[in-house]
């Protein structure tokens, strides 16, 4: 009976991580709604709300999830997982509903809610979804985490479908030319842009409340019968750590109550104890001239990523597995923030069936999820190294960009595979960068370690906000996909260039 109980506990807590994590989906929808957006601040908002470019929001956005990723980590110990999820939705979705009235008044104030709050909002729910991915998953831990961040990507297919039939439902055309950029100048349309926000809004905050009735913490006796589940262990001791109350003093406990750290309290000394005896060995290792540190068969041993013990947040900073991970994460997401931001507004350029554009829109968040889901199988079942994953990926982004400029002057099919290539590598930088995170450096620290890495995403955002605007009306469309072309090739050669894996 306990054991069918436990069954049950498992399957609600991973079916909610994945539906409290419908915010993601602001990534995947922003591309259809920003055109809007766009339009509404060009002919029919207050004078002066155009106070900053809308490149903002989604940069914003996506560099802010960092901060929140490393907010998780205190937020949890002093709370615990249930209520840090519970603070993090009220203010995300609070952030994204506000919009629909600073949209009318400032993009700055609009940014900030719908760009900053939302996204720090979204990295502490990330980061304790994935916490709960990792209480409950065992072996098959790569497979939840892409199906956890695919979840989002499959919520965005209904929400495109909602925002055009809701806004655009006659399928009119941008009508306007403002430089090189189209827009949508009748009524009809731009005075519905705040009522999609108010109901994206609500459909999200929907999704997490039932997410927040279904995930919970393992018991005890959960640790106790399976103290080692494929090969791992299903609790690590910074996840007990997270597990505390906010008055637990020096026993942590689940949301519940629960009084785990008794139970764990020797196997964790022991862990702590063998942590620290690998890590020196790993540092001597370290240390030895290059060539010493090739094992058999000439197999290179790249900064003792492969040895089984978990890195604390700054040590991974010496490693060139975290560097060339970091990259990957820079080089991806600046193609990722073009994508969102300029893939229907410069299709509407050379495209001026609305609706289409929006199928395209409706098809991105399919591919992403099937790529995602489908790498983190490989992964799972060790047919890709997370290596392999960063090198496709990369290959794949910077021959699409350089191909971006001219595909939609031939037609729009050819315009959709383009833009849904792109979509399925894009996808996978939540799943890498949180799978390379936790085999290269361990779980011990996995919060704070895939926050660094994440870091990669912030930089790569904010740099889009500021740079891409300007070279956009400085030397055009072509030499702005070219940069993202360019900046793939630089971070594949530094992978290719590096031994990575665990």
């Amino acid at each position: 009976m306990q054991h069918n109980g436990e069954k049950l506990a498992r399957c609600c807590s991973l079916i909610g991580a994945h539906f409290v994590m419908a915010p993601l989906s602001f990534v995947w929808n922003y591309g259809n709604l920003s055109a809007y957006m766009d339009s509404y601040i060009q002919f029919n908002c207050s004078p002066g709300c155009a106070d900053a470019d809308s490149q903002w929001i989604i940069a914003l956005f996506v560099a802010s999830v960092c901060p929140g990723i490393f907010i998780s980590g205190p937020a949890t110990k002093r709370l615990g997982l249930k209520w840090a999820l519970i603070l993090a939705t009220i203010s995300c979705n609070a952030a994204y509903i506000a919009c629909a009235w600073t949209l009318q008044a400032s993009m700055i104030g609009t940014a900030v809610l719908m760009g900053f709050v939302n996204g720090l909002s979204l990295g502490t729910v990330m980061c304790v979804s994935f916490t709960y991915v990792r209480l409950w998953a065992g072996q098959h831990e790569n497979l939840f985490l892409a199906t956890v961040t695919s979840a989002s990507t499959a919520l965005a297919i209904l929400e495109n479908q909602i925002i055009t039939e809701y806004v655009n439902p006659d399928n009119l055309k941008a009508n306007a030319r403002v430089g090189n950029k189209a827009y949508f100048s009748q009524i009809q349309i731009i005075e519905k842009v705040p009522q999609i926000i108010i109901i994206l809004g609500a459909i999200s905050l929907g999704f997490q409340i039932l997410g927040l009735v279904l995930v919970s913490s393992p018991q005890p006796s959960t640790f106790a019968a399976s103290p080692n589940v494929g090969g791992k262990n299903p609790v690590s001791r910074e996840t007990d750590i997270h597990l505390k109350g906010s008055k637990g003093g020096n026993r942590s406990t689940d949301t519940r109550g629960l009084h785990i750290k008794s139970n764990l309290h020797n196997r964790d000394a022991r862990h702590d104890y063998r942590s620290n005896e690998e890590r020196k060995d790993a540092r001597a290792l370290h240390e030895q001239p290059t060539e010493d540190r090739h094992k058999e068969g000439n197999q290179e041993c790249d900064d003792f990523s492969s040895l089984p013990y978990s890195y604390k947040p700054l040590e991974n900073l010496h490693t060139r597995s975290f560097k060339a991970l970091w990259l990957y994460a820079n080089a991806l997401s600046y193609g990722l923030i073009l994508k969102n931001s300029y893939y229907k507004r410069f299709g509407l350029l050379y495209i001026q069936d609305d609706r289409f554009l929006t199928l395209i829109g409706s098809l991105i968040p399919v591919v992403a999820s099937i790529a995602r889901i489908g790498f983190g199988v490989c992964m799972d079942k060790g047919i890709l190294t997370v290596k392999d994953s960063i090198i496709l990926s990369l290959s794949a982004n910077s021959v699409l960009c350089s191909f971006w400029f001219f595909i939609p002057r031939l037609n729009g099919i050819a315009y959709m595979f383009l833009i849904l290539g792109l979509a399925s590598v894009h996808s996978l930088i939540f799943t890498i960068s949180a799978a390379g995170a936790l085999q290269m450096f361990g779980s011990d620290h996995f919060a704070e370690n895939f926050a660094m890495t994440y870091t990669g995403l912030t930089t790569s955002a904010i740099f889009a906000a500021v740079v891409s605007p300007l070279l956009l009306h400085a030397i055009g469309w072509f030499w702005l996909f070219f940069t993202c072309s360019a900046f793939s090739l630089i971070a594949l050669g530094f992978a290719v260039a590096t031994a990575m894996g665990r």
